[in-house]
């Protein structure tokens, strides 16, 4: 990646969304995350692209989220993230934590496991892919928690939280958890398992019904689902 792709000014938030987190994101945060975003461009390689940031609030706007799926920071590979929490663009190896979601797709859902990574299609279906931390130094998991991305995704979880009803909230490992506590229960439906990556998917991510519980819910809400099927 060249200096001069890695130090391309951020872009701004989609309109739809800037104007959602108004009230909840105050400018003075908000120019302070950008402003340490922009800086780590500047002096390191970062994944993904600058230009991929936001690309899960372009792609599902708030008032089509109807399910959100929250995991913790970007793959820290070159050419890995594509701004959607799990997803990979086609052609790329698909990573281990979305082959054990893909696992689970299959089992709870029957359709055959998808021929690439890319989770596009589930973002156009109102499937907020979000993750904790929007980006991440190359090599370096977890290299950017430090950043006050938490004001953010507060912001972010509050916001639908108060503006519509009937979410279901994928909670995917500890981190994700945290924001549980800006999500009413009577209005949305929080499912809570551990994060899919070899280190942990065998305590309980694999038993989870995750498919299964999202479909059941909508129905009981009497609600238009998603269509999962990627293929």
């Amino acid at each position: 990646m060249s200096k001069s792709i890695k130090s391309k000014p951020i872009l701004k938030l989609p309109t739809k969304w800037e104007e959602k987190l108004d009230k909840y994101w105050p400018n003075f945060e908000k120019l302070n995350l950008l402003g340490q975003i922009q800086r780590e461009y500047n002096d390191n390689i970062i994944c993904p692209a600058i230009d991929k940031i936001w690309r899960a609030y372009s792609l599902t706007p708030p008032d089509n989220v109807r399910v959100v799926i929250l995991g913790q920071d970007p793959y820290p590979n070159i050419n890995q993230a594509n701004g959607l929490s799990f997803s990979v663009n086609p052609g790329v190896k698909i990573p281990p934590s979305l082959k054990n979601i893909f696992k689970l797709y299959v089992s709870d859902t029957g359709f055959s496991e998808p021929k690439n990574g890319d989770l596009t299609k589930w973002a156009l279906e109102g499937v907020f892919l979000l993750n904790s931390c929007l980006t991440v130094r190359s090599g370096e998991p977890g290299s950017h928690s430090n950043l006050p991305y938490q004001k953010l995704l507060e912001a972010t979880v509050s916001s639908l939280n108060d503006s519509q009803n009937n979410i279901v909230f994928w909670l995917l490992g500890q981190q994700a958890q945290s924001y549980e506590k800006f999500i009413d229960s009577k209005k949305h439906f929080c499912l809570k398992t551990s994060h899919p990556s070899p280190l942990s998917a065998y305590r309980g991510f694999f038993n989870s019904k995750l498919f299964i519980k999202t479909d059941e819910y909508f129905h009981s809400k009497n609600s238009k689902g998603v269509s999962w099927q990627l293929d």
